[in-house]
């Protein structure tokens, strides 16, 4: 299973899905999962939805986990064929000076870098300031506007940083961009696999979701149409098990200790906020216990922290959700870091939550 998981986050991160432009994960969720499930279909918008049917009336169960990752797009470029460009998702300004990049036109890269002030020309004013988007550019090689158009760079061509997939000494921790959220993609996978061939109450909708970086919406027509019983998002969150982080105080959650699953999570001031169903805590709670998996309970709105779940709460006539997280390090950075033996727990969870699917009890009071 380990292995299996690992072998589709090295491909998925291969990729380059920008949020509004998700197309090459889609096809390759569409590849994987068509022998798998009953059904695949791809929606206007771009949301994939995998259908498995079990073999007696259950739950309607909806999973989510999101294909796009933050990025880059092309806002403009110059005459001197130097680009300017906006941040696509929560992508932080610290990490883009001096990083290759690579930009996607159709299905070719072309690489640049984002340009970063000559160390001997750094004044007072600028020496310890943080580089800004508006103060960034990229630099492809070229003398003129001309010269960037006839590479097929156009406004709104989207761009990500360049990483390598890294396995540590210890390979059960992984460095590569879009950790986040191309782990749960991989885990989707290897869930309808074990599925397939399984008898489960129920139907079973696995959804590869679009916009989350910028939005979270991208998920609410997919849940509109499928109208659950319940849903659980499948996505990342970030450690806090780092120097400069109190693991106490401020994040609870830790590489290599479990999957996470969110109690409490949101941005208050945007009002964004999703609870997890009381009833549905205590069934994936029962389920990891009975698997031998610890789980990482969290409560997270204040420092603001939002999955697909916080527009799935709000869908249809309001959809119990609960959120499985695996933890990640340096969030929308170009080296989040990831231990593979999280996904593993998030996954046998998930496997004994649909086989007992049944059992779900869904009421709010009793």
């Amino acid at each position: 299973m380990k292995e299996r998981l690992r072998s589709h986050l090295k491909e998925l991160t291969s990729l380059i899905s920008v949020s509004g432009e998700e197309m090459e994960v889609i096809r390759y969720m569409k590849e994987k999962l068509e022998p798998l499930a009953d059904e695949v279909k791809v929606m206007n918008n771009g949301n994939l939805i995998a259908i498995k049917k079990g073999n007696k009336e259950g739950h309607r169960v909806m999973l989510s986990a999101h294909s796009d990752e933050v990025g880059l797009v092309v806002k403009a470029i110059m005459p001197n064929g130097f680009i300017l460009f906006e941040k696509s998702g929560g992508l932080p300004d610290k990490a883009l000076p001096g990083r290759k990049i690579h930009l996607r036109c159709q299905d070719k890269r072309i690489n640049g870098i984002i340009g970063i002030r000559a160390a001997h020309m750094e004044t007072p004013a600028t020496s310890g300031t943080v580089q800004t988007t508006k103060e960034s550019y990229i630099d492809v090689g070229a003398t003129s506007k001309e010269e960037v158009e006839a590479m097929g760079i156009t406004v709104g061509t989207r761009g990500v940083m360049q990483s390598d997939f890294m396995e540590m000494e210890n390979t059960d921790f992984i460095s590569t961009r879009a950790v986040d959220n191309r782990i749960n993609c991989a885990i989707m996978i290897e869930l309808f696999e074990y599925i397939k061939d399984k008898k489960f109450a129920g139907e079973l909708y696995g959804v590869i979701s679009v916009q989350e970086e910028v939005t979270i919406a991208g998920v609410t027509g997919a849940a509109h149409y499928i109208n659950p019983d319940y849903a659980i998002t499948l996505d990342t969150v970030p450690a806090g098990d780092v120097p400069d982080i109190n693991l106490l105080t401020e994040l609870p959650i830790s590489l290599g200790k479990g999957p996470g699953l969110s109690i409490v999570e949101g941005v208050n001031k945007l009002f964004k906020y999703a609870a997890i169903h009381p009833k549905l805590k205590d069934f994936i709670m029962d389920k990891a216990r009975e698997e031998g998996i610890n789980v990482q309970p969290l409560v997270m709105s204040e420092f603001g922290y939002s999955t697909d779940s916080t527009a799935l709460v709000n869908a249809g006539d309001g959809i119990p959700v609960a959120t499985l997280s695996t933890p990640r390090r340096y969030t929308h950075s170009p080296v989040e870091m990831m231990n593979l033996n999280d996904a593993v727990g998030a996954l046998t969870v998930l496997k004994k939550v649909i086989l007992e699917n049944e059992h779900v009890d869904l009421s709010f009071i009793s």
